[in-house]
């Protein structure tokens, strides 16, 4: 297999040709390693509108016969815009080029050749063609040769990391690839670089990711490097060479560029073969959480042949994500749990989308904190997901067995109901913080509850409508804060004088002694259920 660096016909290769024989390099030596692709003749003054790069530009020195001097300007130019190098016949039209140019010339490393007067510029043009093709030739078969191989590698090879070993070989450089859950995938070299392997770190490492030549931090060291993009409307992955051995030829990019169309095929294909699979571990995941499985033999089997067998002696918790700042639509929701799957690094976490809310569903060992898990999963949805806005992790209580996942469950979806009428904002929630708003939840919705709840809050929300008063707003915030004046004025931006006033009018209104415990408890348990059955017209609260 072929794995050199093949260079290009370059401006050095030109004194080998017997047209130039005599020709002399007058300026910018340091340069004549530059590709030439074409040769072009200039006998027209405004040829800087007509070149391209890559261009062995040759002139009589006609357009110059009046003033050399322009060519100290014209130089930089042609540097510009890509030109390779500049022959110009002496003595023809002009004796010498000056020495400003040829210092330009120098400095920017531009190869400025003198070329003989029996330069015939067709031979040259000829001879110069004849070569740049043949070399085109070598180089476009290297790169079907490359192309033929990798394309085998994948059809009959080692998958993804048989094809990045072969890449290797080409290339003569490290390759990895990053797919698009921030996973990175290393050719032989890159594995021995000591590259980080977690998402966290691939995901900063992105940022500096360009399609095309770029520069990136690689194993402590600053490297040039080119990456190939490989993107449809689901997945955008990379896949990065950076010139560790040695630098990349034209051949190199472009069989870099076409690795990376070929192993973009192999990602899409299994990617949609992961999109199948997650359905089928998705409905089983749904079913399992909602107890629609029947006997724990069938749970088993089909826990085994999702991929997601049930492990001995394993505690289970059930979780719903509680959006404080407004649900996402339901295709965000099915996408964060994708992404959430890739990103969780411990498989004690599953995730999926049930009753319109994305669902978890954590398998732990008994000694395994449930904290720890639950941090886990935040810290990845905030550094992978942070346009998802605010939310909670509503806990149900512990399961001791897989069949009784479903229980747990249901605790999960009450908590998540009644953290959103309290307006908790915590991070992980669980029965315990929510305290006596539990035991309320608990009751029906009966006339007696009603009559307890209205029997202090229509007073007060009427006397509010009247006088445009915030008599029960105070109360509210009042009682959380412990009955607190200080903390509730500085939470409602009000003097401290004025909560007092409004607590005091309040308790007039109701007829409430301040300091009758059973009194005040029981107004604070009307504000409370009001919070979570608010009357009719009413919006309560806004999580």
């Amino acid at each position: 297999m072929a794995n050199r660096n093949v260079p290009g016909f370059t401006c050095g290769d030109i004194l080998l040709i017997p047209d130039f024989r005599e020709a002399a390099v007058l300026a910018g030596a340091n340069g004549l390693d530059r590709p030439v692709t074409r040769v072009n003749v200039m006998e027209v003054p405004d040829v800087i509108d007509w070149v391209r790069p890559g261009e062995f530009l040759i002139t009589t020195g006609f357009p110059f016969r009046d003033n050399a001097d322009v060519l100290a300007d014209l130089i930089p130019q042609l540097n510009d815009r890509g030109v390779s190098a500049l022959g110009i016949k002496i003595k023809r039209f002009i004796d010498r080029i000056p020495q400003r140019a040829l210092d330009i010339a120098e400095r920017l490393d531009f190869p400025v050749f003198e070329l003989p007067a029996s330069t015939v510029f067709s031979d040259a043009v000829r001879s110069i063609m004849e070569r740049v093709l043949v070399q085109e030739a070598k180089e476009l078969s290297l790169l079907q040769s490359r192309f033929r191989t990798l394309s085998q590698q994948l059809l009959h090879g080692k998958g993804i990391g048989g094809f990045l070993e072969t890449l290797e070989e080409m290339l003569d450089n490290p390759v990895l690839l990053l797919d698009e859950g921030d996973h990175a995938y290393f050719s032989p070299q890159a594995s021995c670089l000591g590259l980080p392997d977690s998402p966290a770190d691939w995901r900063r490492i992105r940022d500096e990711i360009r399609p095309g030549i770029f520069f990136a931090t690689v194993a402590g060291r600053r490297a040039r490097a080119y990456a190939a993009e490989i993107s449809n409307k689901d997945m955008c992955a990379y896949l990065v060479v950076p010139e560790w051995n040695r630098e990349h030829s034209v051949v190199d990019q472009l069989t870099i560029d076409r690795a990376g169309l070929l192993v973009g095929m192999e990602m899409i294909n299994a990617y949609a073969r992961r999109e199948v699979e997650a359905k089928y571990v998705d409905q089983f995941l749904q079913d399992w959480l909602s107890g629609r499985i029947a006997t724990r033999e069938d749970l088993a089997i089909r826990a085994e042949a999702c991929g997601c067998p049930l492990r001995e002696g394993h505690v289970y918790y059930a979780g719903v994500i509680r959006w404080i700042d407004g649900r996402p639509a339901l295709h965000r929701l099915r996408q964060t749990a994708k992404r959430t799957r890739l990103r969780i690094a411990e498989a004690h976490v599953h995730t999926t989308v049930l009753e319109g809310e994305l669902a978890l569903l954590f398998s732990l060992p008994p000694a395994f904190p449930v904290k720890r898990a639950a941090d886990e999963v935040i810290a990845q949805m905030r550094a992978g997901l942070p346009d998802n806005g605010a939310f909670s992790v509503c806990l149900g209580n512990r399961a001791e067995r897989a069949d009784q996942v479903h229980v747990s469950y249901r605790q999960a979806r009450k908590v998540h109901a009644i953290s959103r009428v309290c307006g908790v904002r915590e991070p992980l929630v669980d029965a315990a913080r929510l305290g006596v708003y539990q035991l309320l939840y608990l009751l029906p919705d009966s006339e007696e509850v009603r009559h307890f709840r209205d029997r202090f809050i229509v007073p007060l929300a009427e006397y509010d409508r009247k006088h445009g008063t915030m008599l029960l707003e105070t109360l509210k915030v009042y009682f959380r804060h412990n009955r607190s004046a200080k903390k509730t004025s500085a939470e409602l931006f009000t003097h401290y004088n004025t909560v007092n006033y409004r607590v005091e009018r309040a308790l007039e209104l109701l007829g409430i002694d301040a300091e009758s415990g059973d009194d005040m408890l029981q107004l604070e348990l009307a504000i409370k259920l009001r919070d979570m059955w608010p009357q009719e017209g009413e919006t309560g609260h806004s999580p």
